[in-house]
Formats: structure tokens, C-alpha cells, sequence
């Protein structure tokens, strides 16, 4: 009998106590808090470090594809129909030579929220070799704005710029900032004028400047953000085409070189 009371006390004696536990259950509660914690810390700091890494390569994809559309924009007319232009005379009453026809007016619509033009930068296996790109700015809820890319088949000058609904719509950009465009036009000598509108012109824009204005400060986010439009004359002009560019004189894109001055006599 002694033996088996000195066994039942061992027995039940054996584990932890009450205050153990909750000791032992404070330390774990603490430690799970303070790993808690930990993650949570670290997991927002990498969400701000890929936000932030997705916001440039985001950028740097825009600039690429504007600049690939800007650069292979085409020098073609927005309808299939010449205007006459009227006759000047000359110095002996008759019609001046090439100035019988106006030249046709160029497909591209630019505004400072909008633009519409065609392009030969063809995105992905089934994109046709020429599309009628539209470039629009959407304002969105909360200040945000966004820049949306979409496009339509270019049927040609006898079907016009608005003949296909754009549609396949990316977003460019997008965020708390203003939008807008500019363009520019080169003279004989290289001075560039920017105007915040291009429609209804017989030739393209030089360069197409991007702006993007914090609406607090007034300060342009984006320095340098201009592409060039390479074409300055449609492809008949390199078959030397008789009549390619009608109303203008010289070869495209030639400066003219001031006269010589007169030698006294």
C-alpha cells in the first residue's frame, strides 16, 4: 500500500502548474506579436520598394512606346479629296507654276488631351502595318489622371482618320498629375515654335512634347519628354514623284540658305 500512495502522488504531481502555463503561454503570445510585427514591417517595405519599381519600369515602357509611335508616324493625307487652291498671278497675269494645287491636308489630329494620327509601329503578330493611333488623356476619380493608348485599322485617305472605332485601350500612364501635349514646327533654320494644338495642317509636327505637371507645385515632373516625328515628306516623294508635295518648293526638310551678300561695285 505504500508503494502505491508514493506512485499516486508522483502521478500527480507530474506537469506544469497553472501559473507555468499562463507563463509560458504570455512568453509565447509575446513572441508571436513581436514576429508578427516583424513581418508586417517587412512586407510593407518591399510593396513600396516594387510599387516604386513598377511605377519607373511603367514609365520607362511609355516613353518607349510613345517614341516608337511618335518616330514611325506617316506623312499621309486625311482624305482622298485636293482642294483647289486659288490662282495668284504672276507677274504677267498668269498663274504662278505650283501654286495651281493646294497640298493635301495632313492625318493628324492634335490637341493638348488628345491626339489621332497613323502610325506604322505595329504591336504584336496580328497588328496591321499601318494603324490610327489615339492617344487620349482620361481623368479619373481623386485627381488621378490617366493616359490611355488605343487603336483602329488605317483604311486609307478615301476612308479618313475616324473611318474604325479605336479600341484595344492600354494605359500608359497613370497617377496624380496633369497631362497634356505640345507640339512643335522647325523653320528653314532649325528655331522651333510650340503651339498647343495641331489640326487642319499640311505637314507634321517636328517633335511632340509630353508634359507632366504636378497640380500642387506647378512643377514639370517629366524634363526632356519630346519625340520626334522622323517624317517630313510621304513616300512618293523618296520615288521622286512628280507633284508629292504640292504648295511647297524644294526638297522636304531643305533649308533654304540666306543670298549672298552683293559685292560693292
Amino acid at each position: 500500500m505504500a508503494k502505491g500512495g508514493a506512485a499516486d502522488e508522483r502521478e500527480a504531481r507530474a506537469g506544469f502548474t497553472l501559473v507555468e502555463t499562463l507563463a509560458a503561454l504570455a512568453v509565447a503570445a509575446a513572441i508571436i506579436v513581436g514576429a508578427a510585427e516583424l513581418v508586417h514591417h517587412v512586407a510593407l517595405y518591399f510593396d513600396r520598394g516594387a510599387l516604386g519599381v513598377t511605377e519607373a519600369e511603367r514609365f520607362a515602357l511609355a516613353m518607349d512606346r510613345l517614341s516608337r509611335d511618335f518616330g514611325a508616324a506617316r506623312f499621309v493625307a486625311a482624305s482622298a479629296e485636293r482642294d483647289e487652291r486659288p490662282s495668284e498671278p504672276g507677274p504677267s497675269g498668269a498663274a504662278r507654276k505650283g501654286d495651281e494645287k493646294k497640298a493635301r491636308v495632313i492625318a493628324f489630329e492634335g490637341a493638348s488631351e488628345r491626339i489621332v494620327f497613323v502610325s506604322g509601329s505595329a504591336v504584336g503578330a496580328r497588328a496591321a502595318p499601318e494603324e490610327a493611333l489615339t492617344l487620349e488623356v482620361e481623368p479619373l476619380r481623386d485627381g488621378v489622371t490617366r493616359l490611355v493608348r488605343r487603336r483602329a485599322v488605317w483604311l486609307g485617305p478615301r476612308s479618313g482618320l475616324f473611318a474604325e472605332a479605336a479600341s484595344n485601350a492600354v494605359v500608359l500612364l497613370e497617377g496624380r498629375y496633369e497631362i497634356s501635349f505640345a507640339f512643335a514646327r522647325a523653320d528653314a533654320f532649325g528655331a522651333l515654335t510650340w503651339v498647343d494644338s495641331w489640326t487642319g495642317r499640311t505637314e507634321l509636327p517636328r517633335l511632340v512634347r509630353l508634359r507632366l505637371v504636378d497640380p500642387a507645385s506647378g512643377a514639370n515632373l517629366v524634363v526632356g519628354a519630346e519625340f520626334i516625328v522622323w517624317a517630313d515628306a510621304p513616300a512618293a516623294c523618296a520615288r521622286d514623284a512628280p507633284d508629292c508635295l504640292p504648295g511647297k518648293t524644294g526638297a522636304p526638310g531643305e533649308k533654304k540658305a540666306p543670298p549672298p551678300p552683293e559685292e560693292p561695285t
